[in-house]
């Protein structure tokens, strides 16, 4: 009798049917949990169905522009002749002493990259806070939209392009790099100061809307210590990417340790060039290793 029932509960699917259950694109009720398993599923079909699209679209673009001709024939002598000079770096020109000064040293240029990456993020940072409480939509409603189209535009255009803009404004320099950190940043800042501002919880906002608190208060009082810790993180993760797009400014003039870099590398001395490179390790852990410090201490409370 049992057996009866459960052949007239299980319903017969078509095998266009079964094809749409196992893709996903279609939910039904199984009967047993034997029809279930045998349906189950097959995501890795379109898995696979996405990665050839993926693989033939690079291969296609691969060989329209020549990629693999330029491995061909690699230049194995200059590739051995810069392993062995960045292992023997120019010591004398990473701490500045024999023919080289201080003020030409890598770690001078070091410490001025951190000091274009440091201003840059802190006047970002400032700049960002009126944007961000404009771009937010739980603040000023429907007038938000003109805060993110200013912050869009400002987020258009690569730091490396801002820089050669900047050049022509201020001049070659660690100005240009200040400047250029300074306003660019406001964009990415001010945007995730916005997103952290429409997550606060509404709780402390009832409370003083009932007590009359005007906005100015409100904002005091229930948004900014909800939000604090969440702009700090924000700040840090800016400053950790502002030291990587300092040192590239550099290519273009802006100061810091990047010009080096296009220097040594056109004339091919290569010692001069890991020690550079080295400068750059060093400064990118330093700063990494203290941004997790301060982050975990945030989130901790401390």
């Amino acid at each position: 009798m049992e057996k009866d029932n459960t052949a007239m509960e299980e319903k017969p699917l078509t095998k266009r049917e079964k094809l749409k259950v196992s893709l996903g694109k279609k939910i039904i009720d199984f009967s047993s949990l034997d029809q279930a398993y045998s349906l189950r599923p097959r995501k890795w079909i379109m898995n696979l169905v996405w990665l050839a699209v993926i693989a033939a679209v690079l291969l296609y673009f691969s060989l329209d522009i020549n990629f693999f001709d330029h491995f061909r024939n690699p230049n194995w002598t200059k590739f051995n002749l810069m392993l062995t000079g960045f292992a023997h770096l120019d010591w004398s020109y990473f701490f500045g002493y024999g023919s080289f000064t201080f003020d030409t040293s890598v770690i001078y240029q070091v410490i001025e990259t951190f000091a274009i990456a440091f201003i840059g993020t802190t006047v970002a940072s400032i700049l960002s806070i009126p944007f961000g409480f404009l771009a937010s939509h739980r603040l000023v409603g429907g007038w938000a939209y003109i805060s993110e189209v200013i912050l869009i535009c400002i987020r258009t255009f690569p730091e490396i392009l801002f820089g050669f803009i900047m050049i022509k404004v201020v001049g070659f320099g660690a100005q240009a790099g200040v400047a250029v950190l300074s306003i660019h940043s406001v964009g990415m800042i001010a945007k995730m100061y916005s997103e952290q501002i429409d997550m606060i919880e509404e709780g402390p906002l009832e409370a003083l809307d009932a007590v009359g608190a005007s906005f100015m208060v409100k904002l005091k009082l229930g948004v900014v210590p909800q939000v604090k810790p969440n702009f700090l993180s924000v700040i840090l993760y800016r400053f950790d990417l502002n030291i990587r797009t300092a040192s590239v400014l550099g290519l273009v003039g802006a100061g810091g340790v990047g010009y080096p870099i296009d220097v040594y590398s056109t004339n091919e001395h290569w010692e001069q060039l890991g020690a550079v490179l080295l400068g750059i390790l060093i400064l990118v852990f330093a700063v990494d290793a203290l941004s997790t410090f301060l982050r975990k201490k945030l989130i901790q409370g401390n």
